[in-house]
């Protein structure tokens, strides 16, 4: 790992940039960033991917390791398919390349019956996250997987059921990427396990881009 890596990370729904903290801390030799992804969007504007992945890359005067889980991880590999000459490599937990509908109706009915101090960060509303869920629907990076070339990782906790299953799919539609499974972890793993999450993620760094 040498000091000019730039790592950016993207959180989950229900997440705020804060809760990379206590992983950021684990690395004092990389240069890191998290971003608000739930926030990146114009005034009175509904969230989309498509503008929230565009404002991301064109903040972007180089390029960067992505770090993503779950929501961002969806960011994470949306970006290195429309802009990869923004992203050096990927790390993604939890990833999801299209969603399953089961999965998204029981993630509404979670939001809509759970106090709203559970499932919302500060000074966003559950209609503004359900709202992130419906924009999501039409998802499908399925076809686009196999173009990327760069180093790509994707992680997921054993326990993580909901996420399992997509997190293997995609590291085989990905040519370069290798599949990491934690075992004992959960869906929020960064949060839980911080060092163990930095300790993967140093792994990936390390990891050279193979040759053409």
């Amino acid at each position: 790992m040498n000091d000019a890596q730039k790592v950016v990370f993207l959180h989950g729904l229900g997440e705020t940039r804060d809760v990379w903290n206590p992983v950021i801390k684990q690395l004092p030799q990389t240069e890191c960033m998290s971003l608000d992804v739930l926030r990146m969007k114009p005034p009175l504007a509904c969230w989309s991917l498509e503008d929230v992945c565009t404002r991301i890359a064109d903040s972007l005067t180089e390029p960067v390791h992505l770090v993503g889980v779950s929501l961002g991880a969806v960011i994470a590999l949306n970006i290195a398919v429309t802009h990869p000459d923004k992203v050096s490599s990927l790390f993604v937990s939890a990833p999801q390349a299209k969603l399953p509908k089961m999965l998204m109706s029981l993630q509404k009915t979670l939001m809509r019956v759970l106090p709203t101090k559970w499932v919302c960060p500060p000074q966003l509303s559950k209609p503004e996250l359900l709202g992130v869920l419906d924009s999501l629907k039409d998802l499908d990076l399925t076809s686009q997987l196999p173009a990327l070339s760069m180093p790509v990782t994707v992680v997921c906790g054993s326990k993580d059921k909901a996420n399992l299953s997509a997190a293997r799919k995609i590291s085989r539609l990905i040519p370069t990427a290798r599949l990491e499974l934690i075992q004992g972890a959960g869906h929020q793993w960064h949060a839980t396990h911080p060092q163990l999450f930095a300790c993967y993620l140093t792994k990936h760094l390390a990891t050279k881009p193979r040759q053409e």
